[in-house]
C-alpha cells in the first residue's frame, strides 16, 4: 500500500515539524493520521483543528506534543547522529513504504542510507548453540562483504552474532524494541553503540521508551519489512523467530532456513518450514546471493501479495451520502460531529453498565501489536459485534488502541 498523496510531497520545515507533532499525538495512529491529512491537507491545520473538534465531540483535548518539545527532540537526535524519519522523507526505507500500515514516523541513528539498501534479515534462537552462532557470523560476514546489509533485532544469541559478523563491513541495521537511548539486553550496550557509529539503529519508539515485551512484534515487523529476505537459524516451535518468519512470508520476502539437528528443539521451527516448503534450504551464504539475484524487486510489490479476506469496514469510515463540509465530514472519533441531542437512555450498542470496565479489560487483553479484526475479538470475548465495536470506539478515543486503514486493530500499550 503506497502512502496517500498528501504525504508524497516533501513538506516545508514548519509542516514537517507539525507532522512529527501530529504523529506523536497519543491516539493518532497510521489510519487516523492519513485521514486527518486528507481532510485538512496539512498537519498544521489538523493540529489547529483538533482541540475544537474534540471539544465539539465532548471529548478531552488530545495531548499534542508542543513545538518546543519536538524541537528539543530533534536537537537531541541530531547531537547523536539521529533523526526522525517521516514517510515523506527521502531517507524513509523504500521497501517499508510498500507495507500496509507502514509507520508514519520512525527514529533512526547512524547511516540511514542502509535502510534502502539490499538487505537480508538474520534471526534465530536467543539460546543458540555455539555451532549456530559461528555459522551465523560466517553467513553475516560473507553477505556483508558481498554488499548485503544485515538486519536483526540486537537480541542475545543469533541476533548478536549476525550484527557482529556484518559490523566490520559497516553493513548492519538493528531494529530496537525501545528508544534509541535504551539498550536491551544490557550486555549489548557496546554492540549497540558500535552499530550506531558504523551501521544504523531504527525504532518506532521515541527516546526514553523502555523495551517492553509488547514492543517486540512491532520490532519484528520492521525486521521483516526492511529486508528482501529472512534467514532463520535455530528457531524453536512457537518462538518469536517464527513470528518474524510469518511476517516475511506475508510480505512476500524470501525465507531461508539452515537445517538443524532433528532432535534439537531449537531446530524444529526451521526444519518444519523446510519440510512444508515454506522456506528455502541454504547451506552457504552464496545460496542466498543466488536467490536474491534471481528474484526481481517487483516480487515485493504489494500487487503480487495474497490478499487476506475482506475486512469489516472501519467504524470511522465516512457515510455514503454526499460529501459534507470539512468541519462535519471528519471520519475519526477525535474530530467527529457530536449528536444533535443527548441520548435519553444508554444505547444497546454502547455498554454503560458496571460490566463495561471488565469487558474493556477483557478486550484489551486480547489485543496485541499483531492486528486483529472486530469479528475475531468478538468471537473470543463472547460479546456481540455491536457491543465490541462500541467498546473499541471508547478505547480508541482514549488512546489505548490503534485502528488501521484496513479496519484491523492493535494495542498502543
Amino acid at each position: 500500500m503506497t502512502t496517500s498523496s498528501p504525504l508524497l510531497a516533501a513538506p516545508t520545515a514548519a509542516e514537517r515539524l507539525a507532522q512529527i507533532r501530529l504523529a506523536r499525538t497519543k491516539g493518532i495512529g497510521t489510519a487516523t493520521f492519513s485521514k486527518l491529512m486528507g481532510l485538512y491537507s496539512s498537519a498544521t491545520q489538523a493540529i489547529e483543528a483538533l482541540p475544537t473538534r474534540a471539544r465539539l465531540a465532548g471529548r478531552p483535548a488530545p495531548l499534542i506534543p508542543s513545538q518546543t518539545a519536538i524541537e528539543d527532540e530533534i536537537a537531541w537526535l541530531a547531537q547523536r547522529g539521529g533523526a526522525h524519519l517521516l514517510r515523506s522523507d527521502s531517507a524513509y526505507p523504500h521497501l517499508l513504504t510498500l507495507l500496509p500500515n507502514a509507520p508514519i514516523l520512525l527514529f533512526a541513528q547512524g547511516n540511514t542510507a542502509l535502510l534502502s539498501s539490499q538487505s537480508v534479515a538474520i534471526v534465530g534462537a536467543r539460546n543458540a548453540s555455539n555451532p549456530a552462532l559461528k555459522l551465523t557470523e560466517q553467513f553475516a560476514t560473507g553477505l556483508a562483504e558481498s554488499g548485503i546489509t544485515i538486519i536483526s533485532g540486537l537480541a542475545r544469541g543469533i541476533d548478536g552474532a549476525a550484527h557482529r559478523g556484518a559490523l566490520p563491513f559497516r553493513r548492519t541495521i538493528a531494529a530496537l524494541p525501545g528508544g534509541l537511548d535504551v539498550t536491551y539486553p544490557p550486555e549489548h550496550a557496546a554492540l549497540q553503540a558500535d552499530i550506531a557509529q558504523q551501521g544504523c539503529l531504527i525504532t518506532e519508539y521515541p527516546p526514553g521508551t523502555a523495551a517492553n515485551a509488547r514492543h517486540f512484534p512491532r520490532r519484528n515487523h520492521l525486521i521483516a519489512g526492511l529486508s528482501r529476505g529472512c534467514l532463520l537459524v535455530e528457531a524453536a516451535h512457537r518462538s518469536g523467530t517464527l513470528i518474524t518468519a510469518r511476517l516475511a512470508l506475508n510480505y512476500k520476502r524470501l525465507l531461508f532456513a539452515i537445517p538443524g539437528f532433528p532432535q534439537d528443539p531449537r531446530s524444529r521451527g526451521g526444519n518444519d518450514l523446510l519440510r512444508h516448503n515454506k522456506a528455502l534450504l541454504v547451506e552457504r551464504y552464496q545460496d542466498i546471493l543466488t536467490h536474491l539475484n534471481n528474484t526481481p524487486l517487483s516480487a515485493h510489490n504489494p500487487a503480487a501479495w495474497e490478499r487476506p479476506p475482506a475486512r469489516q469496514a472501519s467504524l470511522f469510515a465516512p457515510p455514503p451520502p454526499a460529501p459534507l463540509p470539512p468541519a462535519a465530514a471528519v471520519s475519526t472519533s477525535l474530530v467527529s460531529t457530536p449528536p444533535t441531542s443527548p441520548p435519553q437512555s444508554p444505547s444497546p450498542t454502547m455498554p454503560n453498565d458496571k460490566n463495561n470496565d471488565s469487558d474493556k479489560k477483557n478486550i484489551l487483553s486480547l489485543l496485541a501489536h499483531t492486528p486483529s479484526t472486530v469479528d475475531e475479538i468478538a468471537s473470543r470475548c463472547q460479546l456481540s459485534i455491536s457491543a465490541v465495536a462500541a467498546i473499541l470506539i471508547e478505547l480508541e478515543i482514549n488512546g489505548a488502541i490503534q485502528r488501521h486503514e484496513d479496519g484491523t486493530l492493535t494495542t498502543l500499550s
